[in-house]
């Protein structure tokens, strides 16, 4: 009986090509991302306004308009106020960092939160803005009563290789809004002349997971101090909550009279989550202090 012989180069090469076989559907992830270029815009996509004469501009009103919604008098400019009530106009608008109307998108740089944490400086990303103009009209004309914003970011890898624009999840935001009699009786919690409120609610905004190049990332809607002070977005009392149709504790803000708002948002990347916190998560977090919250309020001259 012939004994056989193993010819191990045969085998050793022959359990190579087998392991190159079964590999060859895996993929080795890239080097993780540190630096992006970015393009993000928002767009209102729909509104409703209540009853009554004027004119309203925006969301299945004509002329539509991506970046504003206003409202009253057909010949009022809402960024330049008249004494008289019956021929101004009020408005909701989109901007970018150093501008509050005309809309986006905002572009800029920003770096990866590497690991979990707060994001500070060159990892926080301006975005958008959004303004009220919140002007004396007359209790005749048809107001804002609720609208629907849209939010896009897209980022391309600048560091250490570059490489093509990557989309980060889409997010939807709907709100709704009062336009309040200034003369009262005003909600609770609402100094007089009644100031006009706002209230928010819809997607996600922290940790939305999108992927490149074999590696996962998160990105994350902040609102800024870009604009410095304080915030004016908070939990509304159960009164103010009521007026915009919302439950108790629900999140807001309460623009005073004759007086422009704005929100400044800005976001952040990730490969860790950046925050502690249960999905979702919402806009009401930050009105707990976990970052800092910036508007710009503004008396604007009669």
């Amino acid at each position: 009986m012939k004994t056989k012989r193993i010819n191990l180069n045969r085998l050793l090469v022959a359990s190579t090509a087998l392991a190159a076989v079964l590999t060859s559907g895996l993929s080795i992830a890239g080097p993780i991302v540190t630096d992006w270029s970015f393009s993000t815009n928002a767009t209102f996509t729909a509104a409703t306004f209540g009853s009554g004469t004027g004119t309203t501009n925006g969301g299945t009103a004509l002329p539509a308009s991506d970046y504003e919604l206003s409202w009253g008098a057909a010949a009022g400019d809402f960024q330049n106020p008249t004494n008289n009530s019956a021929q101004n106009r009020s408005a909701m608008t989109i901007g970018v960092p150093g501008s509050l109307t005309g809309g986006g998108p905002a572009t800029g740089n920003v770096q990866t939160v590497i690991g979990g944490g707060i994001p500070t400086g060159a990892e926080i990303g301006l975005g958008i803005n959004i303004t009220h103009w919140n002007n004396p009209l007359s209790g005749l004309f048809s107001t804002l009563t609720g609208g629907t914003i849209f939010d896009t970011l897209t980022l391309t890898p600048t560091a250490p290789v570059p490489g093509p624009a990557v989309s980060a999840p889409d997010l939807t935001f709907d709100f709704n809004f009062a336009e309040t009699s200034n003369g009262g009786p005003c909600a609770s919690g609402t100094p007089t002349p009644c100031g006009d409120l706002f209230g928010i609610f819809g997607a996600p905004t922290l940790n939305q997971m999108f992927s490149f190049d074999g590696n996962a990332y998160l990105a994350s809607i902040l609102l800024s101090d870009g604009l410095g002070g304080a915030s004016p977005l908070g939990t509304l009392t159960d009164d103010q909550c009521s007026a915009i149709s919302f439950g108790s504790g629900c999140i807001g803000f309460l623009t005073a009279e004759s007086q422009a708002t704005t929100l400044q948002f800005a976001f952040a990347v990730s490969t860790d989550p950046i925050f502690d916190v249960p999905e979702p998560a919402t806009l009401a977090i930050f009105g707990l202090g976990l970052i800092g919250i910036g508007y710009s309020s503004r008396r604007k001259s009669a």
